[in-house]
């Protein structure tokens, strides 16, 4: 099914992508101060046949940080037992390198399409370049503030991740689709020591969503899932298993071809045999304005293109969320809100983006564990051409947690440059 055979179909088309980001960071925090440079390419190839309705994709995306750490402060010896802390000067390893990989295939046929993809990472990390989340580029709404992992507890450790992802969408009619679903995940620490940073979490899920196009600009999707969650904890200690079912009801509308408004409702029965399950809330409002054009995807269809538009652009996007998440702290299932502003401007060559987000859990039956975390980040980008640009920003953070084992409040202030080249892609 992979295009590796010796003899290649006609029709085959081959790509070659090249991209190279460097990023230079400047952190100070109430835990530690960091200068990083970082160094983030991408390669990939790209191989279509049967006239673009089967797609293969590889791609390999490291990550290589320099990181030189100063000032770093230990919490008090009353909250935090100094034995569970790691002593080791963070500036003895400097050097970290996360690889980063995966490869997928996509199968488009008239009634149904096959998308299977495998991602992998597997390296060391720097805990103040971990989980800052994604540039926001429009189109959907914005994505939900990552924790901080706090430097006193390990300034830097090896970390894992393994993601597969296998969806199948049946075009039932031209207007409905049907979406079955399945997931598996491992994230975290990748040996004992560097669960002491940030535990290991794996398990597997599955969902299956049906998509119907009730108007030409409402769309209901109802969803139903199921997952497994195990926690593997320092010295190799394990967790409960927690499972974990949910059922959603979203109606997306289309205001018009430039503004679209989400709403989702839906509940979540979760916990584990020990201590029993309890019921979760599920919900979401989200509002998204693109002042070119927004996509719109038909039921089951590949979330290809681009959209129209000329001038100065606008953006803006708007979510508030209620929904469980697995604390990476303490391991347990609680219950999270979220909101999420973000905006970006672009005149001509230069884009302007900022995001404000906050998340922090509420009232979670059995849990001890309180957490919350404040997240902003300005930015502007200039492209010189169709190839280069460079942008700027600051990116503040506020985070504060209580798991009864830790007491942590971290505040963190980022500088940032960074240069990204993306040369066109070569076909061969």
């Amino acid at each position: 099914m992979l295009p590796f055979s010796a003899v290649l179909p006609m029709d085959v088309q081959q790509h070659g992508f090249v991209q190279m980001r460097v990023e230079q960071r400047l952190r100070s925090g109430n835990d530690i101060k960091a200068v990083e440079t970082e160094l983030n390419p991408q390669l990939r190839y790209d191989a279509l046949w049967k006239g673009g309705q089967n797609v293969f994709a590889a791609i390999y995306q490291p990550r290589f940080l320099y990181t030189s750490s100063f000032d770093r402060r230990l919490p008090p010896q009353e909250l935090v037992n100094r034995q569970t802390i790691n002593l080791r000067d963070p500036n003895s390893t400097p050097f970290s390198a996360l690889h980063n990989g995966g490869f997928g295939i996509e199968m488009n046929r008239a009634r149904w399409r096959l998308t299977l993809y495998q991602y992998a990472g597997y390296g060391t990390i720097a805990t103040t370049a971990l989980l800052a989340p994604p540039v926001w580029e429009g189109g959907v709404p914005p994505p939900d503030p990552n924790p901080i992992i706090p430097s006193t507890i390990g300034a830097r450790f090896t970390l894992i991740f393994v993601q597969t992802q296998a969806f199948l969408p049946l075009r039932l009619t031209a207007r409905t689709a049907l979406i079955p679903g399945f997931t598996y995940n491992v994230f975290g620490g990748a040996d004992k020591d560097s669960r002491a940073v940030i535990a290991l979490t794996t398990g597997p899920g599955a969902s299956l969503s049906l998509e119907h196009a009730a108007t030409r600009d409402d769309r209901l999707i109802t969803t139903v899932g199921a997952g497994q969650v195990n926690t593997t904890f320092q010295d190799e200690r394990e967790g409960v298993v927690i499972l974990r079912t949910e059922a959603t009801q979203t109606w997306r509308h289309w205001m018009s071809a430039n503004v679209s408004t989400e709403l989702m409702g839906g509940g979540s029965v979760g916990g584990d045999r020990i201590n029993g399950f309890s019921f979760y809330s599920l919900g979401h409002a989200a509002l998204v304005y693109d002042s070119w054009q927004l996509l719109r995807i038909a039921p089951g269809a590949a979330p290809y293109g681009a959209p129209a538009g000329r001038g100065n652009r606008f953006q803006f996007g708007a979510i508030a969320r209620v929904a469980p998440w697995i604390d990476l702290f303490s391991g347990d299932l609680e219950q999270r809100f979220v909101v999420s502003l973000a905006a970006n401007y672009s005149v001509d060559r230069v884009t302007f983006r900022g995001l404000l987000a906050q998340a922090r859990v509420l009232a979670t039956p059995r849990s001890v564990a309180e957490y919350q975390v404040v997240y902003s980040d300005l930015g502007i980008r200039y492209r010189f051409g169709q190839t280069f640009s460079f942008d700027i920003g600051t990116r503040l953070v506020y985070q504060d947690f209580n798991n009864a084992v830790r007491f942590n409040q971290l505040s963190q202030a980022t500088a940032y440059a960074g240069l990204l080249w993306a040369p066109l892609p070569a076909r061969f």
